[in-house]
């Protein structure tokens, strides 16, 4: 009997996640916003268990143990890698805001969506 994948046999519980995380940080979003809330990023982090059971996590460097020191972001690679797994694409680009102060400083916009 061959075995079922994950993609098949989690489909619904996917699309689930999938969702959960598209509600937290938003289809377009602001790198400097989500690297402030921690609120979200905790939100992302507690998925973990829920997504090993439903995705192949072998790809996302977040779930390896002898890369796990070296991602600065465990909760955007964790958002990143699970939405491409799932169809949905993720672009990001450069944006320079003004801050309270004056100085300027650059971040990232995210885009999020599925053709």
């Amino acid at each position: 009997m061959p075995r079922i994948k994950l993609s098949e046999q989690y489909h619904d519980q996917r699309e689930e996640l999938c969702k959960k995380l598209i509600e937290i940080v938003g289809t377009e979003f602001l790198l400097s916003e989500l690297d402030e809330n921690v609120e979200k990023q905790t939100a992302i982090l507690s998925l973990k268990d829920e997504i090993q059971k439903c995705f192949a996590v072998s790809s996302i460097s977040t779930f390896k143990p002898s890369v796990n020191d070296t991602v600065k972001r465990h909760y955007l690679n964790i958002v990143r890698g699970i939405l491409r797994q799932q169809g949905y694409t993720f672009l990001g680009n450069e944006r320079t805001q003004i801050c309270e102060n004056g100085v300027l400083k650059r971040t990232t916009k995210y885009y999020i969506f599925r053709k």
